[in-house]
């Protein structure tokens, strides 16, 4: 049963995974240009561009990726072997993403964005920034693939590991 739910957690985890990254590329390539592009005006620009339906992107999944890499090095731990780096690897790199983008990146672009509409904070600092946002996103997408990658091999060792005898030698 434990190893079923770690499966599950597993594939789960690397669904997300992949889904988070796509979105960051897709959101680095297509929207960071958009508003970064001549701050504090393009900021303002985009903040007043309208916004209909469609989910939050970033309040579901960035939870819901870590709670699935920890929960699948949890699940996955008492029968993994090899496995236990990548495991550990995929939950240590999403809870740091984590903790990076809570406390660091969305307060910071959260701030860029409310000091170009109030204009209360002159935009060389703005400009600033936001390059300085930009940096750390490249960086924190780096991360991303990284973690990615791991799940990838934590879920291949980690099956082969558990793997039935049957299963091995087919």
């Amino acid at each position: 049963m434990r190893n079923k739910l770690a499966s599950a957690l597993l594939i789960a985890s690397i669904f997300v995974w992949g889904i988070w990254c796509g979105g960051q590329v897709f959101n680095e390539l297509m929207t960071v240009p958009k508003w970064s592009a001549s701050p504090p005006e393009s900021l303002k620009a985009y903040d007043a561009l309208p916004s209909k339906g469609g989910l939050p992107f970033f309040p579901i999944f960035l939870p819901l990726f870590v709670i699935l890499a920890v929960g699948a090095a949890i699940a996955a731990w008492k029968s993994a072997r090899c496995s236990r780096i990548w495991l550990a690897l995929s939950a240590a790199t999403s809870l740091v993403l984590f903790i990076s983008l809570v406390f660091y990146l969305a307060p910071l672009v959260q701030s860029m964005f409310q000091h170009s509409i109030a204009g209360d904070l002159p935009a060389a600092d703005i400009v600033a920034g936001v390059e300085q946002w930009k940096l750390g996103n490249r960086v924190r997408l780096i991360v991303e693939l990284f973690g990615f990658i791991f799940s990838i091999f934590a879920l291949r060792v980690w099956s082969a590991e558990n793997a039935s005898p049957n299963e091995r030698a087919g």
